[in-house]
């Protein structure tokens, strides 16, 4: 099995920004040392637990202090972009990088980012996020002149002049273009459904039961076939869990009970509760939503104790979900640094070497 992260970050609002995002970087810097494969960052625009607005900026920043690890936008949301700027953003990105770049894209779901960009009711941004999509896949295959007529967006270059270079598009240092991923929530996610229509990668994320995480790779597998495509291989799906290797399960809990992880949960339960989506944390249907609280989370959302605990349980997650190529682990804020980088190092070392291989 590889091992990657997945970045929203979590940080406390009081925790000063500068810190955070060194805390961040050094973060990306101890896993590729340690072989994760990949890293995947997030982008929210007006969260102060999750702070970083603009994630290219992020990976611009790590590139130069890297040299293996793929980098890997989790996600870049579409509604909040205009499509060609992130089509050229991300084509010199992946120059940049001589192709250590993977494409994350997304709708987005935080209110107060969509009252910030003056956007439409989310079924209109879902389809806004469809069409910017295509988008961005003609902007990086098409030679000029072009001119893409969408519900949302115009974009065309009808008068280049090719002999002076004018009107030239930037295209990707991969080729037809990087690899996309696709972060699914919902057991019965349309974008699990689209990705394996299309072949992206499935991030499957860290806030619902194992039992959920099955449903995408079926939805995904559904898309596939529905666009005739292959059976996908299960070595594509990256699966993302909140993982702490500690001293012992006592150890552990105490530590996720009285750090920032409890409190990251009252946030994230929060705003789940406030989209009208705290059921899809819940490992059973009838728990009443007064019951999922932090210590909930921890409880059956996190893989916690010492390296065997950890390794009998992400077996278990293995069990259900039929296995999977990747696990992403989901970062956590450093409240404290010494147990955090003992905990990567444990899982690198000891606990993912031991689970199954696709």
């Amino acid at each position: 099995m590889k091992l990657g992260t997945f970045m929203m970050p979590l940080h406390p609002p009081e925790k000063s920004r500068t810190e955070c995002f060194q805390e961040d970087v050094e973060y990306v810097l101890l896993a590729e040392a340690l072989g994760f494969t990949e890293a995947w960052i997030g982008q929210h625009h007006t969260l102060a637990w999750e702070p970083i607005p603009s994630n290219d900026l992020f990976i611009a920043h790590i590139l130069p202090l890297t040299s293996k690890i793929r980098l890997g936008t989790g996600v870049s949301i579409i509604p909040q972009h205009h499509p060609a700027n992130i089509a050229i953003r991300l084509s010199m990105l992946d120059h940049l990088s001589k192709g250590r770049l993977n494409c994350g894209f997304g709708q987005g779901g935080v209110p107060t980012d969509w009252e910030l960009f003056d956007l439409p009711d989310p079924q209109t941004q879902g389809l806004m996020t469809l069409e910017g999509i295509d988008m961005i896949l003609k902007l990086w295959q098409t030679e000029v002149p072009f001119d893409f007529q969408g519900k949302f967006w115009r974009i065309r270059i009808q008068s280049p002049r090719q002999e002076l270079g004018i009107g030239t598009i930037l295209q990707p240092y991969q080729k037809p273009h990087p690899p996309i991923g696709m972060s699914i929530v919902r057991g019965d996610s349309r974008a699990a459904f689209m990705a394996g229509q299309r072949g992206y990668l499935p991030l499957s994320t860290n806030l619902i039961p194992d039992s959920t995480a099955a449903q995408h790779w079926q939805h995904y597998c559904r898309g596939a076939e529905a666009a005739a495509q292959p059976p996908p291989s299960r070595d594509l799906w990256r699966v993302s869990r909140s993982v702490y290797v500690g001293e012992s399960k006592d150890e552990a809990w105490d530590h996720l009970m009285n750090g920032n992880v409890a409190r990251s949960f009252e946030y994230l339960l929060g705003l789940l509760k406030s989209a009208k989506m705290l059921h899809l944390a819940k490992h059973d249907p009838a728990v009443p939503d007064e019951e999922v609280t932090p210590e909930y989370a921890i409880k059956h959302l996190c893989i916690m104790g010492n390296v065997k605990d950890c390794i009998r349980q992400l077996e278990e997650v293995w069990e259900v979900t039929g296995g999977f190529g990747t696990l992403l682990m989901t970062s956590k804020d450093w409240d404290d640094e010494a147990k955090w980088r003992r905990s990567m190092k444990l899982l690198a070392e000891e606990v993912v070497p031991a689970l199954p291989t696709i």
